[in-house]
């Protein structure tokens, strides 16, 4: 019985992975590797070295580097080398947890700095920071802590330096709606800003100092802002926020509010309220009708008028048909700003067409997808002169790329597809060799996408670069095809520029038939100056006889000091002292006055000495020592209390001060016991207890049979073999009397079967295409391990996962129905739980644009389970009117038929690459097993 069971793990992982289609006159070349999956993020190393890193959802951080100009591969093969450049040591992966964000530091070059976003527990996300020693994470170090997690999803993860040099982040509304709109108490649903030391900024539009409110606060009313990038022109933030009824590209500043969760594409004017600038409708598209007399052009500019709010943006590109004069008919893009002149007309371009008046008809907006991922600016050369500046993102449901061009205003002026087949699609970046990467989730691929003649011209990489004050960034060059002789290319600084940034190296390079391919690296530095002002400069890149190339140089101005503590939390025995050191990060441009004062928590907690401290010019960077004190007192608790360290203007910092009491503390268990197990699965519960000194446990009784406890951290492990009841007494003991105990009686029972949800499609549903929705989830009292996918009664897909969703082809719109008869079709979804138990659902559909038959009663599907960020199809939020976007009638129009909401046609360029039959139902009892026997002989 292993042959099965074999032969479907090596057909899954010996598949190649599909091409993706992208326009004429690119070519996309694929690269892969087992070790690459699952992968959340990638960013290129911005040394000019080559690596690009890709961050998994399990905590590795992996590198692949280039070899004379492309990544490099396992000789003959598409198979591409790989390097572990760190391993974080504890990582949360339920769910849309893990791993999640990658950042470099704006001085990089200098510091050698690689940020990462991660879900450490259930409950808890932090940033750290890793050294980059020769191509190892070393220094491993904690910058923000205690971000919010529910420990499921909508976790966020987008992570990136701004153009003031802050540290940014962004975390969603945790899947509860945790942090939604005017919550400034927690981090949920928000992007946070921080110093580089991970300090919240001073100038935070939240900060309220010792208030209520959390003092990262930037901006807020996101749900669930999984990426984002800086817009390397203009140093906007542009999020990418995954949406419940829109997807949405937002362009975030200071108190910016996106609305979540009462607003989605329909956010209100005025209270910091901001309107997306690229939006599309969740798996789905919007259709407005026409009024009657709803088509007027005059001069070139026609004005179209709906019958309900359409909430269509700039850019956006719409389907008109149906209008009376046919010459109004056909694919426009709008042209008004939004909601003007109102939230029921716009307007498009038709030039050179007659002035006239018609009506009827409808607009329908693009079908992008259902789940937005990364995005990025083309910044390079490589690509023609049009693509500069465009804004490039992907969908993971569709596995669509889409385009944005951009006006002279920064306003965008197209939004269309660009590339299809981009399956799992979860990040982009532009290379050092200019071309375009896009990252796959879950089968290790990485695309480049290149035009396939271009001409020969200089290909720059980093066209517009950011610069510590004092310190150092890179761009690269190299040629667009080999040249017959050699090539010199020379760098230097324009006239006018600031002479505070200069060349450092690269300033003359030379390319042969030999290296052209291969980018070669510009550095340049930026001195330090008195000013706070921001220095720029251009940089040529000219060779002979080819077009001259410009950089755009801008520092980020460092000269405001900060304050630089020696510990952030200090332990003050009681009746005693403790101390720590303060100093100043840069020399002042004056003297100046940092005050120290307790501002919260225990009384018995005080400054004892130094509570005003004096740094000049001259002795900023001397540490001076402030002494706390903890008072003796009649109780045995560990007070704790804040101390805040602030001067004017500045940013304050803040200390956790703890008393450690001295009085000997009786042990009490202060946890709550896991009361129910299952026969044959690990039954766990950590026993947790406070004393002083630190108590050891024991089992007291009868101890049932097999079961232990760890005597130093209190760990309570069991297998139960049969079903019935036991009584459990746990002891704590440390020398204080009395000591504590706990009882409590464990209910053992057998495994019950699991419970299968179908998801999509639902009883009835019309489905088409090739990447069709096939997935649902499983309910069981231990947890599931897979999951089985019938067309017709024949086995044609599996999934074998431990977060209990399951897809056909083991991710969203694998699922090609191009091979079925028009008609209906029954679907069987089957799950398997650890203990090798069944359950299954059943639905019929309607495959195609044919009759069907009545669709049968529901078979198993639960109405009620709603999947998480694609498929959701709640009342049309662009409208600004409960129902306003939906059929039957339209609220506020009179008639019906107002404004429908269509289903997401098919794209049927997808990969498909969960259509081939693979091994019976029967191999997912087999891993099951295996799963139990693995987790017996661990426990």
């Amino acid at each position: 019985m292993r042959t099965p069971l074999m032969a479907s793990l090596l057909f899954l992982m010996m598949s190649a992975p599909a091409r993706a289609a992208v326009p004429a006159g690119f070519v996309e070349t694929t690269y892969s590797s087992t070790s690459l999956t699952p992968a959340t993020g990638m960013a290129w190393a911005p040394d000019g070295s080559g690596r690009l890193f890709v961050t998994l959802k399990n905590g590795v951080v992996r590198t692949v580097a280039m070899k004379d100009g492309v990544l490099e591969t396992q000789p003959g093969t598409s198979t591409l080398v790989t390097r572990t450049f760190a391993t974080e040591p504890a990582v949360h992966t339920n769910s849309e947890c893990g791993l999640i964000g990658i950042a470099f530091d704006p001085n990089y070059l200098v510091n050698r700095y690689v940020y990462f976003f991660v879900t450490v527990s259930a409950s808890e996300q932090r940033i750290v920071r890793y050294t980059d020693s020769n191509g190892t994470g070393i220094a491993r170090t904690e910058v923000v802590t205690r971000l919010p997690t529910a420990g499921n999803n909508h976790d966020g993860g987008g992570l990136g330096f701004g153009p003031d040099g802050k540290l940014y982040w962004a975390i969603g509304d945790l899947g509860n709606g945790s942090g939604v709109d005017a919550d400034l108490t927690s981090l949920a649903a928000k992007v946070g800003r921080a110093n580089l030391d991970g300090t919240p900024a001073n100038d935070n539009p939240f900060n309220d100092g010792v208030g209520p409110n959390n003092e990262y606060i930037w901006a807020r009313g996101l749900r669930n802002p999984f990426t984002f990038t800086f817009q390397p022109t203009t140093g906007l933030l542009w999020v990418n926020d995954v949406g419940d009824g829109y997807e949405q590209v937002l362009v975030v500043t200071r108190r910016s509010h996106a609305g979540y969760n009462d607003y989605e594409n329909n956010q209100p004017v005025g209270n910091d309220y901001i309107t997306p600038v690229i939006k599309y409708r969740t798996n789905s598209v919007d259709s407005r009708n026409l009024t009657a007399t709803g088509a007027v052009r005059s001069g070139g500019i026609t004005t179209f008028t709906t019958a309900a709010p359409h909430g269509f943006r700039k850019g956006e590109k719409l389907t008109l048909e149906g209008v009376g004069d046919g010459s109004f008919n056909g694919e426009f893009y709008v042209a008004s700003a939004n909601n003007a002149p109102s939230t029921t007309t716009f307007t498009v371009a038709q030039p050179g067409l007659p002035d006239a008046t018609s009506g009827g008809g409808n607009a329908t907006t693009q079908a992008l997808g259902g789940s937005i991922t990364g995005g990025v600016f083309y910044d390079a050369t490589l690509f023609p002169p049009e693509y500069r500046g465009n804004y490039f993102f992907g969908d993971f449901n569709s596995a669509q790329v889409t385009r944005a061009t951009l006006a002279a205003d920064n306003s965008v002026a197209t939004v269309d597809e660009w590339g299809t087949g981009f399956s799992a699609n979860v990040d982009m970046s532009v290379g050092p060799d200019g071309a375009l990467y896009a990252l796959g989730y879950t089968n290790g691929v990485v695309r480049r996408v290149m035009p396939t003649a271009t001409g020969q011209k200089l290909v720059v990489s980093g066209l517009n670069l950011r610069l510590m004050e004092g310190g150092r960034a890179a761009f690269t060059v190299r040629l667009a095809q080999a040249p017959t002789a050699p090539v010199t290319v020379s760098v230097a600084r324009a006239m006018g520029g600031s002479e505070d940034l200069r060349l450092t190296g690269g300033g003359t390079l030379t390319f042969s038939p030999a290296n052209w391919s291969a980018p070669q690296v510009v550095v340049l530095e930026a001195l330090e100056d008195a000013d706070a002002d921001a220095d720029v400069a251009t940089f040529t890149v000219a060779s002979e006889g080819l077009t001259t190339e410009s950089v755009v140089a801008t520092t980020i101005d460092t000269h405001s000091a900060r304050l630089v503590l020696s510990t952030t939390r200090l332990s003050v025995p009681e009746g005693g002292t403790a101390t720590f050191d303060v100093s100043l990060s840069l020399r002042p441009s004056s003297n100046v006055t940092v005050t120290v004062a307790a501002t919260q928590g225990d009384a018995d907690l005080t400054v004892a000495s130094a509570s005003t401290l004096a740094f000049t010019t001259s002795n900023w960077n001397t540490p001076q020592t402030v002494t706390l004190r903890a008072a003796q007192d009649a109780d045995n608790v560990d007070g704790k209390a804040t101390i805040t360290l602030a001067m004017p203007g500045l940013d304050a910092r803040t200390l956790e001060a703890v008393e450690v009491d001295d009085e000997p503390l009786q042990p009490t268990i202060s946890s709550t016991p896991a009361t129910t197990a299952i026969v044959g699965s690990d039954y766990r519960y950590d026993v947790e207890a406070v004393g002083r000194p630190q108590p050891t446990y024991s089992l007291e009784g009868t101890v049932p049979q097999g079961m232990s406890i760890d005597a130093a951290t209190g760990l309570i492990t069991w297998t139960p073999s049969a079903a019935g009841t036991v009584d459990v007494r746990v002891r704590a003991a440390n020398g204080v009397s009395p000591d504590a105990e706990q009882t409590f009686t464990v209910t053992t029972k057998a495994d019950e079967p699991p419970r299968a949800i179908l998801i999509r499609p639902t009883q009835g549903e019309r489905v088409s295409g090739a990447t069709a929705e096939f997935f649902g989830e499983c309910e069981d009292d231990v947890g599931c391990t897979g999951a089985g996918f019938y067309v017709d009664g024949t086995q044609v897909s599996t999934d074998v996962n431990s977060d209990n969703r399951f897809y056909f082809g083991g991710a969203p719109g694998r699922w090609d129905t191009t091979g079925l008869a028009p008609g209906p079709h029954t679907l069987r979804f089957v799950v398997v739980d650890t203990q090798g138990a069944t359950a299954e659902a059943t639905v019929t559909v309607c495959v195609g644009d044919g009759s069907c038959e009545a669709g049968q009663p529901d078979a198993g599907t639960d109405a009620g389970m709603g999947s998480p960020d694609a498929g959701t199809e709640p009342p049309d939020a662009g409208t600004g009117t409960p129902d306003a976007g939906t059929e039957p009638p339209d609220a506020g129009t009179g008639t019906p038929d107002a404004g429908t909401v269509n289903p997401l046609p098919e794209d049927d360029s997808g990969c498909g690459c969960g259509a081939a039959p693979v091994a019976p139902l029967a191999w997912l009892a087999l891993v099951a097993l295996a799963t139990r026997r693995k987790r017996s002989r661990a426990s």
